[in-house]
Protein backbone atom coordinates (compact mmCIF):
# COMPACT_ATOMS: atom_id res chain seq x y z
CA UNK A 1 0.00 0.00 0.00
CA UNK A 2 3.00 2.19 0.94
CA UNK A 3 4.25 1.77 -2.50
CA UNK A 4 1.03 2.27 -4.46
CA UNK A 5 0.84 5.49 -2.08
CA UNK A 6 -2.94 4.46 -1.10
CA UNK A 7 -4.73 2.35 1.05
CA UNK A 8 -6.82 1.87 3.38
CA UNK A 9 -6.97 -0.43 7.05
CA UNK A 10 -9.94 -0.70 8.83
CA UNK A 11 -9.47 -2.09 12.46
CA UNK A 12 -12.81 -3.15 14.04
CA UNK A 13 -12.97 -2.56 17.81
CA UNK A 14 -15.73 -1.34 20.15
CA UNK A 15 -16.66 1.53 22.61
CA UNK A 16 -15.77 -1.02 25.14
CA UNK A 17 -12.26 -0.37 24.13
CA UNK A 18 -13.26 3.14 26.39
CA UNK A 19 -14.77 1.49 29.24
CA UNK A 20 -11.33 0.78 31.45
CA UNK A 21 -11.98 2.91 34.12
CA UNK A 22 -15.51 1.69 35.10
CA UNK A 23 -16.43 0.28 37.91
CA UNK A 24 -16.85 -3.53 37.25
CA UNK A 25 -20.77 -3.31 38.53
CA UNK A 26 -21.10 -1.48 35.63
CA UNK A 27 -19.53 -3.63 33.17
CA UNK A 28 -18.17 -6.98 35.06
CA UNK A 29 -15.70 -9.69 33.77
CA UNK A 30 -14.03 -7.53 30.34
CA UNK A 31 -10.71 -7.30 31.14
CA UNK A 32 -9.19 -9.48 27.99
CA UNK A 33 -11.76 -8.16 25.69
CA UNK A 34 -11.94 -4.65 26.85
CA UNK A 35 -8.06 -4.57 26.60
CA UNK A 36 -7.69 -6.02 23.50
CA UNK A 37 -9.70 -3.31 22.03
CA UNK A 38 -7.96 -0.79 24.13
CA UNK A 39 -5.08 -2.10 22.46
CA UNK A 40 -6.55 -1.77 18.93
CA UNK A 41 -7.69 1.50 19.17
CA UNK A 42 -4.28 2.96 20.26
CA UNK A 43 -2.16 1.18 17.93
CA UNK A 44 -4.42 2.43 15.37
CA UNK A 45 -3.78 5.52 16.14
CA UNK A 46 -0.12 5.06 16.28
CA UNK A 47 -0.06 3.70 13.00
CA UNK A 48 -2.41 6.17 11.28
CA UNK A 49 0.48 8.95 12.59
CA UNK A 50 3.08 6.99 11.53
CA UNK A 51 1.51 6.36 8.06
CA UNK A 52 0.16 10.11 7.66
CA UNK A 53 1.07 11.79 4.26
CA UNK A 54 1.65 8.25 3.03
CA UNK A 55 -1.63 7.76 1.14
CA UNK A 56 -2.68 4.54 3.63
CA UNK A 57 -5.51 5.59 5.95
CA UNK A 58 -5.60 3.77 9.22
CA UNK A 59 -9.47 3.71 10.81
CA UNK A 60 -10.62 1.80 13.93
CA UNK A 61 -13.78 1.64 14.17
CA UNK A 62 -15.69 1.79 17.71
CA UNK A 63 -19.18 0.86 17.50
CA UNK A 64 -21.74 0.07 20.49
CA UNK A 65 -23.36 -3.41 20.49
CA UNK A 66 -24.47 -4.31 16.73
CA UNK A 67 -27.29 -6.25 15.32
CA UNK A 68 -25.38 -9.21 14.38
CA UNK A 69 -24.82 -13.04 15.61
CA UNK A 70 -22.02 -12.46 17.55
CA UNK A 71 -23.69 -12.14 20.76
CA UNK A 72 -26.09 -15.27 19.85
CA UNK A 73 -23.13 -17.31 18.55
CA UNK A 74 -21.62 -16.69 22.39
CA UNK A 75 -25.31 -17.78 23.49
CA UNK A 76 -25.99 -14.25 24.72
CA UNK A 77 -29.47 -12.56 24.19
CA UNK A 78 -28.97 -9.35 23.56
CA UNK A 79 -32.79 -9.23 21.70
CA UNK A 80 -33.52 -6.21 24.55
CA UNK A 81 -30.35 -4.19 24.21
CA UNK A 82 -30.82 -1.46 21.74
CA UNK A 83 -28.17 -2.27 18.61
CA UNK A 84 -27.18 -0.29 15.60
CA UNK A 85 -27.36 -2.12 12.41
CA UNK A 86 -24.49 -3.31 10.78
CA UNK A 87 -24.71 -1.44 7.43
CA UNK A 88 -24.83 2.01 9.75
CA UNK A 89 -21.83 1.07 11.18
CA UNK A 90 -20.43 0.04 7.57
CA UNK A 91 -21.83 3.60 6.23
CA UNK A 92 -19.99 5.36 9.64
CA UNK A 93 -16.85 3.69 8.86
CA UNK A 94 -16.59 4.70 4.90
CA UNK A 95 -17.81 8.03 5.98
CA UNK A 96 -15.17 8.56 8.79
CA UNK A 97 -12.73 7.53 5.91
CA UNK A 98 -13.66 10.34 4.01
CA UNK A 99 -13.77 12.67 6.53
CA UNK A 100 -10.31 11.36 7.77
CA UNK A 101 -11.32 9.97 11.15
CA UNK A 102 -8.65 7.44 12.92
CA UNK A 103 -11.50 6.57 15.60
CA UNK A 104 -15.46 5.77 14.31
CA UNK A 105 -17.54 6.41 16.68
CA UNK A 106 -20.55 6.11 15.07
CA UNK A 107 -22.85 6.16 17.62
CA UNK A 108 -21.17 9.43 19.32
CA UNK A 109 -22.57 12.51 18.70
CA UNK A 110 -20.49 14.71 20.48
CA UNK A 111 -16.99 14.26 18.97
CA UNK A 112 -15.39 16.35 21.66
CA UNK A 113 -15.84 13.44 23.91
CA UNK A 114 -13.75 11.62 21.84
CA UNK A 115 -10.95 14.58 21.35
CA UNK A 116 -10.56 15.05 25.01
CA UNK A 117 -10.15 11.41 25.44
CA UNK A 118 -7.25 11.51 22.84
CA UNK A 119 -5.93 15.04 24.57
CA UNK A 120 -5.78 13.53 28.00
CA UNK A 121 -3.72 10.47 26.83
CA UNK A 122 -1.24 12.97 24.52
CA UNK A 123 -1.13 15.10 27.81
CA UNK A 124 -0.29 12.29 29.96
CA UNK A 125 2.48 11.37 28.04
CA UNK A 126 4.00 14.18 27.78
CA UNK A 127 3.93 15.03 31.28
CA UNK A 128 5.80 12.45 31.99
CA UNK A 129 9.46 12.70 33.99
CA UNK A 130 12.67 10.96 34.47
CA UNK A 131 12.25 12.52 38.55
CA UNK A 132 9.76 9.95 40.82
CA UNK A 133 6.69 11.84 41.35
CA UNK A 134 6.24 13.45 44.77
CA UNK A 135 3.49 11.11 45.55
CA UNK A 136 5.68 8.32 45.80
CA UNK A 137 8.07 9.90 47.88
CA UNK A 138 8.89 8.67 51.19
CA UNK A 139 7.19 11.24 53.88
Amino acid sequence: MQERGDGKIINVAGMIAFSGPADKSLMPRRAVYAGSLAHLVAMSQALGAELDGTGVQVQVLCPGIVATEFHSRQGLDLSHAPRMSAEDAVTAALRGLEVGEVVCAPGVEDTRLLDAVFQADVAAFGGQSTALASRYRAN
